[in-house]
């Protein structure tokens, strides 16, 4: 490394030119690098999806989730199956430990699904398994305020448009409705006949097919084609079904049903500002700058709106790339601010051509990390931008310490190059223990498991290459620049020196006087800040800074869209009223196209709703989103008399309630009542809002029951029977109609629509072919059944959870409800686990404190290299705890919360604030070698690091102030717990260190 110091001092203008070089490539990357909103992340969960057409929600469960739940069971690290079964569909959620590799068992719930159709009963469609819950738009674009003929075509051409951009993956429609084939057969008219709904359904797939004909040999191998498919609703209508045994006549579709084109049932619904809607989401390419795919999108929509000839309006509901590049902007100005002030820092501490030098290694390893960062895969996201804030301050410490050792070397009298290199050199081994102990620290936060470390991972990943380019930049760039610029100085008056180095100097004499009181006294202030800190209030993830907030509703009737859409307007209705609003969209019968990364879907059913709504604080009178989602909560509880509406704000993870009670059993009953009493408890309970049951109560249902004797009398089967009626009512999707370029579903039913009407139902034996009257073969009868059946982990499950307004404890409110739960007297049976913000603190912090400890572990093997010492590597982690105290003050003087981001903040200040006492202890093993008394070293190494020790720790801190200023919910209380830790630290370590080095080491 000497060698390489002297070639980089001896020829310094290849040095510099190698700098500008690297400056100009790294400004060149930063336009290359992809450019997104959050890190990628893989999904720990999946959802299974199947439909069993007419079948009840007891019938699902039996008949097919539990099939599903039972092979998703053998999968590897599986960590809950939740499943919900409902009339004719069931869903199963599948979530992995944090740890399994997903991607691995994703892969193996496809061949396990693959091979489970020999399980399930006829009818049951295939499967559909989504494991992209991750991914989220990069654009939702609202069409409306027009004929809905205009949408449709609109967002046919804008979506042609818009796929022809490059760095767009995908494009969807939602909102088109799509039209079927309707035949709807009179089932009185159907009984005349010798024929069954399962022959009418036989006869349309047969008669639309193409079948080649074959080639003429004769004529040239000249192809021979027959048409066969339907072309047009009257063709359809003449179909020949039969013939009539009265008059001979030919029977036609067109005589026993009324064939109709009209638009699907149930269809997912949307809206844009109270106004029938469709909606158009792109999809971004994966490792892509989606800010200049953005621009290009933006262009798109322009140009395509200039060819507009009607009213229709275009509105962004989602546009990510602006939210990208105003969370860059934002980093630039940050950037430039931090740099602004460790220049000033800089400048006051050493003068204006120093603090120019130092301040350069700040865009040099910045310009070397955005080059890594291309060369190795990581992205411009909002956990990288903040490792390159965070390692803001630390990149010029390096720097300070090499440029301070140059300038005591000028000091002295040796020439330029000689002092520049003598200089780099007596730091060499300081500075890179510094820097490995700080690069220890901050590679401990990768070893995180699962989802956690996946998120967060960049964070670190950007640090550890920062401060690698600033220790290259320290050791070669520095001492050229210091051999060009630097001047010696005359001797400084000590007289007239800090007013607050003699303070300090004051200060460490009374405590080597006193060196037992001194170090028992600095633990006991440690003491008191532990003490402290169980007294913060912890908000592990808090919500995303973000205008967006959404709503989830859900009605009580299911399978009604038209009520649901009731509802939806009563919310609406709220949301225009509100002057903070600026706008909202809706969805009716399911989720909106996913929008932010962390929001699960709703189920797709008629029963659920959701309304995303863009918020503008200024123009209310809250000051944060929390009160303001309280205020409409309320307004929607008292205007929503059936139903139920959440309002909620966007997460920085999974998003779910504070907390949530999971109550498991077999007998419904039973597991009823328990849950029906914790919802009480928790409605009563001061500071919980949103309180909710799963729990649903028993709807009357038609059941028809086969007598098996009288059907074997007549030759009918139970198939026969179960088959014909859900054909007649359910229906059946038997072929398709092309018909000018566009294929429609052909929907077969009956018009059966009473009670009555099914009984009067003419049912066909396969064997006989005669047809025998329903209710001469079976007995209907009403029943209570079960709308819709949840389990978790293979049993029925009821869920009651609630959100916690902020100031109250969820821990005590949970303390209440456990204690309710132990006392009931009717539990036998029943397993009760317990969710929530207690799940997501384990899940997340699991790996925390082991990864603390790796990172003492690891710093301490660096000190015993370095020092070759057992006790010295101890005095020095003494900063470690010591830089809590400043952590715990500042967070109890301004009530601030305790965040995920703090804890990776007081790890990485592991690695940051030993670098102070290694400097301090390196001088005094250095002073005693020379030949200096005990104490007398550790006075002159306070005296002789007192500057550089001073400006590493100021410019640390001054470079995390606009991070501290930002206002960030997630970053903002980081940067303040480093900027607390980091002072305090600093005033402990100059006077502490030196009393404890002087206690455990002899003269």
């Amino acid at each position: 490394m000497n060698r390489i110091i002297q070639y980089a001092i001896k020829e310094r203008k290849t040095t510099l030119l190698i700098a500008v070089a690297l400056i100009v490539y790294g400004l060149y990357n930063y336009y290359l690098l992809p450019k997104q909103e959050n890190p990628d992340t893989t999904s720990p969960a999946a959802v299974i999806t199947t439909v069993f057409p007419g079948a009840s929600a007891v019938e699902v469960e039996e008949q097919v989730t539990k099939i599903v739940e039972e092979e998703a069971m053998a999968l590897e690290g599986v960590d809950s199956i939740e499943s919900i079964s409902n009339n004719n569909v069931s869903i199963v959620i599948v979530k992995l430990k944090t740890e399994a590799d997903s991607a691995k068992q994703w892969e193996e719930l496809e061949r396990l699904m693959r091979n489970m159709d020999s399980q399930l009963p006829l009818g049951v469609k295939k499967p559909a398994i989504e494991t992209d819950l991750i991914n989220s738009a990069g654009f939702i674009i609202s069409l409306s305020d027009g004929f809905y003929s205009q949408l449709e075509q609109h967002a046919i051409d804008l979506k042609q448009q818009l796929q022809m951009v490059k760095g767009v993956r995908k494009v969807t429609i939602q909102g088109m409705r799509e039209k079927q084939v309707m035949i709807d057969i009179d089932y009185s008219l159907l009984n005349q006949y010798d024929l069954s709904m399962e022959d009418i359904r036989d006869l349309l797939i047969a008669q639309n097919l193409n079948i080649p004909a074959g080639y003429l040999q004769d004529s040239g191998n000249v192809a021979v084609n027959v048409k066969g498919k339907f072309e047009s609703l009257d063709e359809i209508g003449d179909l020949i079904l039969t013939v009539s045994k009265d008059t001979g006549a030919m029977v036609q579709l067109k005589d026993i049903a009324k064939i109709s084109m009209e638009h699907k049932e149930d269809e997912r619904q949307y809206r844009h500002n109270g106004q029938d809607a469709i909606l158009i989401t792109g999809y971004f390419e994966e490792n892509k700058n989606v800010i200049h795919i953005g621009d290009d999108v933006k262009k798109a929509i322009g140009d395509y709106q200039d060819t507009m000839a009607d009213e229709t309006a275009l509105h962004d509901v989602l546009f990510q790339p602006e939210e990208v590049g105003n969370a860059v902007n934002d980093f630039i100005i940050s950037l430039l601010q931090g740099m602004l002030f460790v220049l000033i820092v800089v400048f006051i501490g050493v003068g204006i051509r120093n603090a120019l030098i130092i301040a350069m290694s700040i865009p040099l390893s910045i310009c070397i990390t955005l080059i890594v960062m291309k060369l190795t895969g990581i992205h411009i996201e909002q956990m990288s931008i903040s490792g390159l804030i965070v390692a803001l301050g630390i990149l010029v410490d390096n720097s300070i310490v090499i440029s301070d050792a140059i300038q005591v070397k000028l000091n002295e009298g040796l020439e330029k190059k000689e002092a520049a290199f003598r200089g780099a050199r007596e730091q060499l081994v300081p500075v890179l223990t510094s820097t490995l102990t700080t690069l220890a620290a901050f590679a401990a936060i990768t070893t995180l498991p699962g989802s956690a470390g996946e998120f967060v991972k960049s964070l670190p990943q950007v640090v550890f290459i920062s401060l690698s380019a600033s220790y290259v930049v320290a050791m070669l760039i520095t001492p050229a620049l210091g051999s060009l610029f630097f001047k010696a100085r005359g001797p400084i008056d000590h007289q007239k020196r800090h007013r607050i180095r003699r303070f300090f100097h004051y200060i460490l004499i009374r405590s080597f006087k006193h060196k037992i009181i001194t170090t028992i006294s600095s633990f006991a202030l440690l003491g008191l800040a532990v003490l402290a800190a169980l007294t913060l209030e912890i908000d592990l993830f808090p919500y995303a800074d973000k205008d967006l907030m959404y709503v989830d509703l859900q009605g009580e009737v299911k399978g009604d869209t038209a009520k649901t859409k009731t509802y939806v307007e009563v919310v609406e209705g709220i949301l225009a009223e509100e002057e903070a609003i600026t706008t909202y969209t809706s969805s009716i019968g399911g989720s909106l196209p996913k929008f932010y990364i962390t929001v699960n879907p709703l189920a797709s059913t008629a029963d659920m709703g959701q309304i995303l709504f863009r918020v503008d604080l200024k123009k209310s009178v809250f000051s944060n989103q929390n009160d303001y989602m309280i205020y409409l909560q309320d307004k929607l509880n008292h205007a929503l008399y059936q139903g139920v509406a959440t309002v909620n704000q966007l997460e920085l993870t999974e998003s779910g309630s504070d907390f949530k009670v999971v109550i498991a059993g077999e007998d419904m009953d039973t597991l009823k009542g328990l849950a029906d009493e914790v919802e009480k408890k928790l409605l009563e309970t001061p500071g919980t809002i949103n309180v909710q049951s799963n729990s649903v109560g028993k709807v009357y249902a038609y059941q028809v029951d086969i007598d098996s004797a009288m059907a074997t009398t007549f030759g009918l089967t139970k198939y026969d029977i179960q088959n014909q009626l859900n054909l007649s009512l359910y229906g059946s999707s038997p072929t398709t109609l092309q018909l000018n370029n566009t294929t429609y579903d052909i929907w077969l039913k009956t018009n059966a629509s009473t009670i009555k009407d099914i009984e009067n139902l003419r049912i066909k034996s396969r064997i006989t072919g005669n047809k025998t009257l329903l209710k001469q073969v079976a007995h209907t009868r009403l029943e209570d059944n079960l709308p819709t059946i949840n389990r978790l982990d293979g049993r029925r499950a009821i869920t009651v959870e609630t959100n916690v307004i902020s100031g109250y404890s969820v821990l005590e409110i949970g303390n209440e409800v456990e204690a309710l739960i132990e006392d009931y007297p009717d539990k036998e049976g029943l397993q009760v686990k317990y969710f929530g913000q207690k799940e997501t603190m384990d899940n997340y912090l699991s790996g925390l404190d082991v990864a603390a400890l790796f990172s003492l572990a690891i710093i301490y093997i660096i000190l015993l290299l370095q020092f070759n010492s057992y006790k010295q590597p101890f005095v020095i982690l003494i900063t470690v705890p010591l830089s809590l105290i400043g952590s715990i003050l500042i967070f109890v003087l301004f009530d601030i919360k305790v965040t995920f981001t703090v804890l990776l903040g007081l790890i990485s200040l592991i690695g940051i604030v030993v670098n102070n006492a290694i400097l301090l202890i390196e001088y005094m093993n250095r002073a005693r070698a020379s030949g200096s008394a005990l104490e007398e070293a550790c006075m002159e190494s306070v005296d002789k690091r007192f500057r550089p020790i001073m400006l590493s720790t100021v410019t640390t801190v001054m470079g995390l102030v606009p991070l501290a200023l930002s206002g960030s919910s997630f970053f903002s209380p980081m940067a303040i717990a480093l900027m607390g830790g980091l002072m305090v630290s600093t005033v402990l370590t100059l006077v502490i260190i030196p009393v404890v080095y002087a206690l455990v080491e002899k003269e």
